[in-house]
């Protein structure tokens, strides 16, 4: 009898082993099809970004009929499905808030919104102070002396940001806040406002408009595209500076996610499809997960 428990316990022991064996040779194959599905799909993405034809606010596709179905690329964030187990959403730049060429009136309404609250002047000021030059602390803000005080590991860069996840070490922004605003705003360098591709938290932001004049706003963008500040002004009450508005950056997120029904790997890339003398087009970022 004890001969025979011994044997069933091994064999219990080895059963187990076996399966855990297997349950986790399919999740490294899952992982794998995943990451070749995520990259397939972002090098397709980005030949029909590269080969098709810009409106206001999508890639009119051009011919890749045998690649996909779809017939536009919308450049508002939709997540746009390629195939069961593969979604891709592209946003560009210029319906975001650049924290490169930054326009601080926005963010503070950015922040203001997401966060709700009253006065948004303490976090911009410490992100200002962040990426300042000097070491003299606006009002609220935050230098070298506050987070040394605190016992932290680093203080401001003194710099421009490097990658946006910095914005999460920032007085006032490292407790939830950076994760509000975080959908809204990116590191690529944007040559305008676009509200033809911009949500709608930007577009109050940017704007500083109410979302009675947001629904009206929305409402004549649907059919078509808002092509001039005449347009823009007899909707919002709203002129928008300079001449580059309204239209496309060549700065653009991608983001790949495969895997159903919840995804296994993604991509998020920022790419500018500016042709230079060695390429077709240059990645800005890249990060996989």
């Amino acid at each position: 009898m004890l001969i025979a428990a011994v044997i069933v316990t091994v064999g219990v022991g080895f059963n187990w082993l076996v399966r855990e064996h297997i349950r986790a040779s399919e999740g490294l194959k899952n992982k794998v099809e995943a990451i070749l599905k995520a990259r397939s799909a972002f090098d397709t993405v980005t030949y029909l970004i590269l080969n098709g034809q810009f409106s206001r606010k999508e890639v009119i596709i051009v011919g890749g009929t045998d690649i996909t179905e779809l017939k536009t690329l919308p450049l508002n964030s939709q997540a746009i499905p390629l195939s069961e187990d593969v979604q891709v959403q592209i946003q560009d730049s210029n319906g975001m808030i650049s924290l490169g060429s930054l326009r601080t009136g926005a963010l503070e309404r950015l922040i203001k919104k997401t966060a709700d609250l009253e006065n948004a002047v303490g976090p911009l000021n410490c992100f200002l102070d962040w990426i300042d030059t000097d070491d003299l602390t606006r009002v609220d803000g935050a230098e070298s002396s506050y987070y040394r005080g605190q016992g932290l590991p680093y203080v401001p860069r003194n710099y421009a940001l490097q990658y946006k996840e910095e914005v999460g070490f920032i007085k006032g922004f490292e407790n939830g806040l950076y994760a509000k605003i975080e959908p809204y705003v990116t590191m690529l360098h944007s040559t305008g406002f676009n509200p033809n591709t911009a949500s709608d938290m930007v577009l109050m932001a940017y704007l500083d408009i109410n979302e009675e004049t947001l629904q009206r706003l929305k409402e004549f963008r649907s059919p078509g595209s808002i092509f001039s500040n005449t347009e823009l002004f007899a909707l919002t009450g709203r002129w928008l500076a300079g001449e580059d508005n309204f239209y496309l950056s060549p700065f653009m997120e991608v983001t790949v996610r495969a895997g159903a029904p919840k995804a296994i790997y993604s991509i998020r890339a920022g790419i500018n499809i500016t042709q230079n003398t060695y390429s077709p087009y240059s990645v800005i970022y890249w990060s996989e997960e």
